[in-house]
């Protein structure tokens, strides 16, 4: 071995060699200590994984990551690496179950907790009151937010929980709600009634299967479910996120999806049927009902429009309407402000026209005061104030400046108490968007599915066909027919619209559809089928949940069924 002069400094202490590896050089003056590190990369030396063993070192990842999960359970919340065995500790095998009567053979919307749901108790929550809720210490029903990506084969991955110091809420990132993974059973074999039952673990008594957000590209099954929490907005990259805190994004449709979303990756493909469906189960085993509206109104009855009540010529950020029209606004809601386009000599004042949000586009009121005059001034979140002229169309057509309601911003359930489900000042009002487990839903337009579209018969029934997980989604109907999967037929009633009594449900991929027929809106699930006419041919994109104007014929079961698969409003949304 070749030796070295050592170099001292002025307090005789070594400053050369700092290393072992600059002491330790063969003849050659090359270090060894990767010659050693060769040999000796065989040896294997005994070391505990399952930290029961004596006189052996333990595994220090696995000593880590037991430590992190007693950390994690003792806070009540799961980290990024104990995530399975977070959830696998709380799992208890309890099954929860509600019978749901079908429409013929009762009416009611009201079903029957069994088995370990049978005596469990919930009321929703807003802001200020909470409501009963028995499931929120249940750990099966406990749900977080976090941020994830989907691999190109679309499998989910959480990639920070909300409280993390890399979790994002804007940026070129997704904001997820997640909790436990479960498996479920949607059981019509009865002809009296339906049988909804979950379980954090599989039960063959009950023939219940992972929830489809759970199963992998590979089928292996993840220790927990995650989707969206939000519907999408327009992020600070340009692409459809779910991300609180902003207006949503207009204007989408079944084909648009296809590519707005293929723009972050191969595995987007934006969010499918089962996210609704996700809440018709949670609200028949939580709220033991078929009627999501008798939760929950969501933001369905909230189409106001005013003309303004003063013309203004100054610039201003508020816009003036009668004492008797500010009554029926809310502070913190979200309008547009603009006037009315010429449609071949009279006003079109519909909300797709651009025009409609010149001075101000979909935002909130910040709040409503008194005027001098007994008019309200109603204060809106915007920077660059306008006024309040009537605007010319042409030399004989104008147009007053109109204030219209619009779509919630995302995010606005984040302040219901607690992780409890619910609305934001009223579940009853109509004007706000609830959520349930975590999940935001009804901000004040249809959701396009991603994932399910309805091709029409010779009859006018409809024929519903769902993409499994993996599937390329395509806009060509004769690839849908022979790549998705039929999951059952939406019945055809002279062409008329209808009221949705029972819903059928596929197991495999999570999809619903309207089944069988009510009489009014108070059985059943008591939402409308827009059936789309008397139609015989053609596919039509799967419009889920209503509108800020339909009231009561909205709701978690609500289905529209009459425009083509590039069909795009104003009012239509998607999710991730």
């Amino acid at each position: 071995m070749a030796k070295i002069k050592t170099l001292k400094d002025s307090k005789n202490e070594t400053i050369y060699p700092v290393t072992i590896s600059e002491a330790l050089l063969d003849a050659n003056g090359d270090p060894i200590i990767p010659q050693i590190e060769e040999k000796i990369k065989d040896i294997n030396v005994s070391v505990d994984t399952t930290l029961t063993k004596e006189n052996v070192a333990a595994e220090a990842k696995t000593t880590g990551d037991k430590i992190q999960l007693l950390l994690d359970l003792m806070r009540n919340r799961p980290s990024i690496n104990t995530l399975t065995d977070y959830f696998n500790y709380h799992r208890d095998g309890k099954v929860y179950q509600t019978k749901l009567w079908k429409s013929a053979t009762n009416p009611t919307p009201t079903g029957i907790k069994l088995l370990d749901n049978e005596g469990l108790s919930f009321t929703p929550s807003t802001d200020t009151d909470e409501g009963v809720d028995d499931y929120a210490t249940i750990p099966l029903f406990d749900w977080w937010h976090c941020n994830y990506i989907r691999e190109d084969n679309g499998d989910i991955k959480i990639t920070a929980i909300e409280g993390d110091s890399n979790y994002a809420e804007s940026g070129a990132v997704d904001v997820g709600s997640f909790g436990m993974s479960f498996y479920w059973n949607w059981d019509d074999s009865n002809e009296q009634y339906t049988l909804v039952t979950i379980s954090d673990s599989p039960n063959e008594q009950y023939g219940l299967v992972p929830w489809p957000e759970c199963v992998n590209a590979n089928g292996t099954v993840n220790a927990y479910w995650c989707h969206s929490a939000y519907p999408s907005v327009i992020a600070s990259d340009g692409k459809l996120r779910s991300q609180p805190n902003a207006k949503v994004a207009r204007n989408q449709s079944y084909q648009n999806i296809i590519t707005n979303y293929g723009k972050k990756g191969a595995g987007y493909k934006g969010a499918g049927t089962v996210r609704n469906t996700f809440q018709i189960v949670f609200n028949a085993i939580k709220g033991n009902i078929k009627n999501s509206q008798r939760i929950c109104a969501g933001l369905t009855n909230y189409n106001l429009q005013y003309d303004a009540a003063v013309e203004r010529s100054e610039k201003d950020t508020y816009f003036p309407v009668t004492s008797a029209q500010a009554a029926n606004l809310e502070v913190g809601t979200c309008v547009s402000v603009g006037y009315a386009s010429n449609n071949n000599g009279s006003l079109n004042k519909d909300r797709g026209q651009i025009s409609m949000h010149t001075y101000a586009d979909d935002v909130k009121i910040l709040r409503i005061e008194d005027m001098d005059d007994g008019n309200k001034a109603v204060y809106l979140d915007i920077s660059d104030g306008f006024n309040t002229t009537k605007v010319a169309l042409t030399d004989s057509l104008s147009s007053s400046v109109i204030l219209s309601t619009m779509h919630a911003y995302t995010g606005e359930t984040n302040r219901v108490i607690g992780k409890h489900d619910g609305s934001v000042g009223s579940n009853t009002s109509g004007k706000h968007p609830y959520r349930v487990q975590g999940t935001e839903y009804a901000v004040g337009g249809y959701i396009v599915s991603s994932d399910t579209v309805m091709e029409f018969q010779a009859d006018s029934s409809k024929k519903v066909y769902a993409a499994k997980n993996g599937v390329t989604h395509v806009t060509d109907t004769s690839k849908i027919r022979s790549t998705y999967k039929e999951v059952g037929t939406i019945p055809d009633y002279s062409g008329a619209d209808w009221w949705v009594g029972d819903i059928g449900v596929d197991t495999e991929t999570g999809a619903w559809y309207p089944a069988i027929s009510a009489t009014s809106e108070a059985q059943g699930y008591g939402d409308r089928c827009y059936a789309g006419g008397t139609v015989t041919s053609g596919a039509r994109e799967y419009l889920q949940g209503g509108a800020l104007w339909l009231g009561s014929n909205a709701g978690s079961s609500c289905l529209a069924c009459w425009n083509w698969l590039a069909g795009v409003f104003w009012f239509y949304l998607s999710a991730d």
